[in-house]
């Protein structure tokens, strides 16, 4: 029984691992995220006004934290609504 399974083992792919995407502020050498920007904002907010993870936007660590403290801002301001 035990080669079997072995054999299954050896049968099974293994899911490639997924690409880093570049970050698209490093690219462009963005120092600071404005809150007033709303068209660069909007596109990291999902339909409910939730902010979108970085696995599915590919932004690195520094600039999701900026990107969170320019939606706070817009939305304390009333640019942005907070949650639908």
């Amino acid at each position: 029984m035990p080669p079997v399974k072995h054999q299954q083992k050896q049968q099974q792919q293994r899911r490639p691992a997924p690409e880093k995407k570049q970050c698209p502020f490093c690219e462009r050498g963005a120092k600071y995220i404005d809150y007033k920007d709303y068209p660069a904002i909007k596109t990291y907010t999902d339909y409910f006004g939730n902010i979108r993870n970085r696995y599915y936007t590919g932004v690195c660590l520094k600039h999701q934290k900026m990107i969170k403290t320019a939606i706070e801002r817009a939305r304390f301001m009333g640019m942005v609504a907070y949650r639908k």
